[in-house]
């Protein structure tokens, strides 16, 4: 005798396993919790400067909050540490990165602008010293990030000499890219974007040899290569 399949069992709608709201709550709710244990944990370690510990953590929160933001900031933090000192730059730029990107995105509020500046300033050096260590498509895309981050510091702080700087440097890195093709009908616009640029580097230099200017003395050397750097391309490009 040929043994039949079994009868299909058929599940009752009633029984499917959907989220209530009740449960969604408990879920937020515990999460919370865990990213505020989590956040206490990160603080411990990095008053006592342990960075690696930090760096090696799992970070599950992604909504928009205080604690959430928080331990993206931290964890930023202490990647970019370790990739300026030489360890494992590329891993850990790229840490620094995304976390710190993350952090601003989804920190709620900010009670001091100036803690906001300085972590923009991180991220705009850690993707500007991650791209130096790629290449191909990897670095156009950090590139872009990079355009886009110092754009946002412009828009925080607009003609401070950390927002100039980086601005300009990821106008740099563009007209760089146009070089490679320039023609008779590219020149004229790269030029003038490369001359505009820097004019205005120029102009910060000058401004910060007739008075102090907040941040110079972390970015005067900066300064002196990126002008180097603009009329190096300047002179590739035989602007007139």
């Amino acid at each position: 005798m040929t043994p039949q399949p079994p009868p299909p069992v058929h599940r009752s709608p009633s029984k499917r396993r959907y989220a209530t709201p009740a449960s969604c709550l408990a879920l937020i709710l515990i999460f919370s919790g865990c990213a505020s244990l989590q956040l206490g944990q990160f603080r411990k370690h990095a008053a006592r400067g342990d960075h690696q510990w930090i760096a090696a953590q799992a970070i599950t929160c992604r909504n928009a909050s205080e604690e959430c933001g928080q331990l993206h900031l931290i964890k930023g933090e202490a990647c970019f540490r370790l990739a300026k000192r030489d360890r494992e730059p590329a891993v850990n730029f790229a840490c620094a990165a995304d976390e710190l990107a993350e952090g601003l995105t989804v920190k709620a509020s900010w009670d001091d602008a100036g803690v906001q500046l300085q972590f923009q300033q991180n991220l705009c050096e850690a993707l500007s010293s991650l791209r130096e260590l790629q290449s191909g498509e990897a670095a156009e895309q950090t590139r872009v990030r990079f355009f886009e981050a110092a754009r946002a510091l412009y828009r925080l702080a607009p003609e401070s000499v950390s927002a100039v700087y980086y601005l300009s440097s990821a106008r740099l890195m563009e007209m760089e890219l146009m070089l490679e093709d320039i023609d008779a009908a590219t020149r004229v616009p790269v030029c003038i974007r490369l001359k505009r640029t820097v004019t205005r580097v120029l102009a910060v230099m000058e401004t910060a040899r007739g008075r102090t200017l907040p941040d110079w003395d972390r970015f005067a050397d900066d300064y002196e290569r990126l002008a180097f750097d603009l009329g190096a391309a300047i002179r590739e490009a035989d602007c007139r």
